[in-house]
């Protein structure tokens, strides 16, 4: 509801700059207000005893059992609120980087307090303003918002499906202020652009934001060298919705006034913050779908002091993309997204690179390259070595573009290897 959304940004503005009692209270309430929900109309969680008990403090959380995505596909009607029409909801479905598609459901009051928070992430920057023009590079087209009708928020949507000649004729036609998109689709765009594109380009960018990929610090910076401008990034999911936004400092915080953020070992216990681990996030305003304690897949860290930018909401380092996308190395350690990001964003002569580890353990490095000058074998494999800190099968080839999945995303990394 428009006039539901509008009341909502500036209560969403000032939450960012509550003290953490009164932060601490609101997640305490709602978990709890959840967790009754969940256990009288939603089929999971009524049927299984572990659910059924009372939250005194936030830790008690912890005492719950966490979730995934493979419980969504197994059964996604058990999710499902019994007192919440599908009519009366929201539905997306997952980008299939986890190898397939889930269909997620919010009712439209939790989704129209987030979409009146997601302000915070474009006023955080301290660069943007309403009346910017936009342009956002994605693989669907969400509804025009009433916003717009009076000149403010505009986004004017670039499907990805058009191909890269048709966007950045587009692009370069609406001279945006802003431009949004995952990162290997503002890669792909910086190879499509020549010099006097790129630079019409820039003379009207004020900022970039992006969104839905592991951002690794150098890809951040060549992003923002690249086209001139700083780079914002957005953490988020379907299931959950926007999870953090960068302010002008570069830290990403927490909406810690719609969900609990937590960080588990590799046994499940909660980890103090600093330190690295699993990231299990509940959605507390959720009606139509209510996960408690789903596990992502992520991992990262809770910045133990506070942004010095002033918003008392906690800051989160995501440190490793998607823990179930890894290769296998011979000694059984893991290599995940994040190292071959790394790669791509450091080593002369590799635009981008995607891998695939066959049956047989072999993993296949392909290379996407730099103006299709391909960088020397040897050196990527040196390189590569060096970072696994050991030898492993790896035969590299060359390629156009990174594979995505169907919502969009890249798909950098794929194991078909069974560990006994």
């Amino acid at each position: 509801m428009f006039l539901r959304e509008v009341a909502g940004i500036p209560i969403a503005l000032r939450r960012q700059y509550h003290d953490r009692s009164r932060i601490t209270e609101r997640q305490l309430a709602g978990c709890r207000t959840m967790l009754d929900r969940a256990i009288a109309h939603v089929p999971h969680y009524r049927d299984r005893p572990d659910y059924h008990r009372r939250l005194r403090t936030l830790a008690d959380l912890a005492e719950l059992p966490v979730i995934d995505k493979s419980w969504l596909r197994a059964d996604p009607a058990s999710f499902h609120a019994e007192d919440v029409a599908a009519t009366d909801c929201l539905v997306f479905r997952t980008s299939g980087s986890t190898g397939a598609r889930v269909e997620i459901r919010h009712d439209r009051f939790s989704h129209d307090y987030h979409s009146a928070a997601l302000v915070r992430r474009f006023a955080a920057t301290g660069r943007y303003l309403p009346w910017y023009r936009l342009s956002h590079i994605r693989p669907f087209a969400p509804p025009a918002r009433r916003f717009e009708r009076f000149g403010l928020f505009r986004r004017h949507v670039l499907l990805t499906e058009r191909g890269l000649e048709a966007i950045t004729q587009e692009l370069l036609a609406n001279r945006p202020h802003v431009v949004i998109g995952y990162p290997v689709h503002l890669r792909a765009l910086l190879r499509e652009l020549d010099a006097d594109q790129l630079a019409a380009l820039r003379s009207s960018l004020r900022m970039v934001m992006t969104e839905s990929e592991l951002l690794v610090p150098q890809a951040r910076a060549d992003l923002a060298e690249a086209f001139g401008v700083p780079v914002f990034d957005e953490y988020s999911a379907f299931e959950t919705l926007n999870i953090s936004y960068d302010c002008a400092r570069g830290r990403a915080h927490l909406s810690e006034d719609r969900l609990v953020v937590e960080v588990l070992d590799d046994r499940g216990r909660p980890v103090p913050d600093g330190v690295e681990g699993r990231l299990v996030i509940t959605p507390f305003m959720e009606r139509a779908m209510p996960l408690l304690r789903y596990d992502l897949g992520d991992r990262g860290r809770i910045a133990p002091q506070p942004c010095p930018c002033g918003r008392t909401f906690r800051t989160l380092e995501l440190t490793v993309g998607r823990t179930n996308d890894y290769v296998v190395l011979p000694s059984g350690r893991r290599l995940y997204p994040d190292t071959f990001l790394h790669l791509a964003a450091t080593h002369p002569g590799i635009s981008e690179c995607f891998v695939r580890q066959d049956a047989r353990g072999v993993v296949r490095l392909f290379v996407v390259p730099v103006g299709g000058q391909g960088p020397s074998e040897v050196a990527v494999r040196e390189s590569l070595t060096r970072i696994a800190g050991e030898a492993f099968p790896l035969e590299i080839e060359a390629a156009t573009s990174t594979p995505l999945t169907v919502g969009g995303k890249g798909k950098f990394v794929a194991s078909e290897l069974v560990q006994g």
